[in-house]
């Protein structure tokens, strides 16, 4: 059981995130907001990938490109969450 909880794990967690990014695109009322979007996005990607890459050195994944992977990922998406004031 353990064995196909931890091989089914990374696809969830890949199509949550692609559902976040996804439902974030669709909320895009101008150019500009679009632009500010595709920003935030590109921010998070890079600073996914670093932490990607910080869990990869912990240990967490047995696969390292799991966490080159879901890092950036993951950044964009919580990336596409983040609102501008």
């Amino acid at each position: 059981m353990k064995d196909f909880i931890l091989a089914a794990l990374p696809l969830v967690m890949a199509g949550l995130a692609l559902a976040i990014i996804c439902a974030s695109l669709r909320k895009k009322e101008s150019k500009e907001d679009g632009k500010k979007l595709e920003q935030r996005m590109a921010l998070g990607m890079s600073l996914g990938l670093l932490f990607g890459v910080a869990l990869n050195n912990c240990g967490l994944w047995d696969n390292h490109a799991l966490g080159l992977v879901m890092g950036p990922l993951w950044g964009m998406a919580l990336a596409s969450l983040w609102k501008d004031k």
